[in-house]
């Protein structure tokens, strides 16, 4: 029997839906759960074969619900509820029989018909569930949510960053602005996946509306696959006859942007996206040492004091502690040297109410300079008083390995 997923976070229309479609058990069984994360763990578990969900909820929300769908998978059909839906976009949102959009409040009749329709597809022959990156642009915009994408696919990456709604800024494969975005919306079976926002402010460098840049993108698009089939059907003598148009297409696509502010606006952009996406893998990477028992705070610090990247599970400034403890480990370090008895590598502070512990890795001979391509990051975390100080320093040393990948 079918599978249907229902993540929603009001505990009411949970039931009220879940009692409607008994009516409906003989075709497919029901599951709910209240939020994303709750979502992925059941799909982890258990065979579902279509999934409705809303888009706002706390903890982990439709939107990264549906990248994470299109990740792992992208073949599974979704229905999106929503209070803000309109004929108008549920038509635009729906021209490939993708994605299907329903307005709350929920009519049962037609959430019914929906679940039943997206289930036949499954099944259908060249049929493609899931959703495609212009449906689900249309859907940030539509809730007006601020969000930066990380777009991949076959040799693609690129990255999408939307500021209430509006599309404010695409890069992708050394491309920038529009550009960079129909070469996204171009590409098929992409991955779509959530990075978190960027600690300074992202330039804007694209100022024409959602639609217009869709409805451009499908032409373009339209123009290279007829192109495509075109050369594939002609003698090669026609397809170098016609080698002027196609190369007209594929000037409006990778047209050069201007000199005044295309170098240097891509890299300022770029140096923004790149350096958060490490700030992320970091903060993934400090996630590991909160199972340690009694963890305060980890934070990952530059020789010069600045911080990459942070958990911090308690009140504490980690900033200021880790400018500090960076102080303290330099000078242990340079007193080791000194005493000719090795670089030191960590310091161990025994505190009242805490203990800290600072750790170095740097891959160059002298303790206190960097080299290019080798890594040098100090590493502070706190731990309780009565914490599991042997396992924190276990689990800092091979933290500490996959941090220094960022700093290469």
């Amino acid at each position: 029997m079918k599978q249907v997923l229902i993540v929603d976070d009001e505990t009411r229309l949970l039931q009220s839906i879940e009692a409607g479609l008994k009516n409906y058990q003989e075709e497919f069984s029901v599951h709910t759960a209240g939020n994303g994360k709750e979502a992925i763990k059941i799909l982890k578990k258990d065979g579902v074969d279509l999934v409705v969900t809303d888009l706002r909820m706390p903890e982990m929300d439709g939107f990264e619900l549906l990248a994470y769908l299109s990740s792992r998978f992208p073949f599974m059909p979704s229905i999106v509820m929503t209070a803000f839906a309109t004929p108008e976009i549920e038509e635009k949102l729906n021209v490939a029989g993708t994605l299907k959009l329903l307005e709350k409040p929920i009519d049962i009749e037609k959430l019914a018909e929906a679940i039943r329709g997206g289930l036949r597809q499954d099944g259908d022959e060249g049929s493609l569930a899931g959703f495609s990156l212009a449906n689900f642009l249309q859907l940030l915009s539509m809730e007006q949510k601020t969000c930066l994408l990380n777009i991949t696919g076959e040799n693609l990456k690129g990255h999408i960053y939307l500021n209430k709604g509006e599309i404010y800024a695409a890069v992708a494969d050394g491309l920038k602005g529009e550009e960079a975005l129909y070469h996204l919306l171009a590409a098929d079976n992409v991955t779509i996946t959530f990075q978190k926002l960027p600690k300074r402010r992202i330039p804007r460098m694209i100022d024409t509306p959602l639609m217009s840049l869709l409805i451009e993108g499908m032409r373009l698009q339209d123009e290279r696959l007829g192109a495509k089939e075109e050369s594939e059907l002609e003698s090669s003598e026609r397809d170098i006859h016609n080698r002027g148009d196609e190369d007209q297409v594929a000037h409006i696509v990778s047209a050069e942007p201007s000199q005044t502010d295309s170098g240097e606006h891509l890299a300022e952009v770029q140096e923004i996206l790149q350096g958060d996406l490490n700030m992320g893998k970091i903060e993934d990477s400090l996630a590991k040492l909160s199972d340690v028992e009694g963890f305060m705070a980890a934070g990952v610090f530059t020789p010069n004091g600045e911080m990459a990247g942070q958990v911090n599970n308690s009140n504490m400034k980690l900033a200021e502690i880790g400018s500090l403890a960076n102080d303290v480990l330099l000078k242990a370090q340079k007193a080791t040297d000194i005493m000719n008895v090795g670089r030191g590598q960590q310091v161990h502070v025994e505190a009242p109410s805490a203990h800290v512990i600072a750790r170095c890795l740097n891959e160059n001979e002298s303790f206190s300079e960097s080299a290019a391509g080798k890594a040098h990051v100090h590493l502070v975390m706190l731990l309780q008083k009565d914490g599991n100080l042997a396992m924190g320093k276990m689990k800092l040393d091979s933290v500490i390995q996959e941090v220094a990948e960022s700093f290469r």
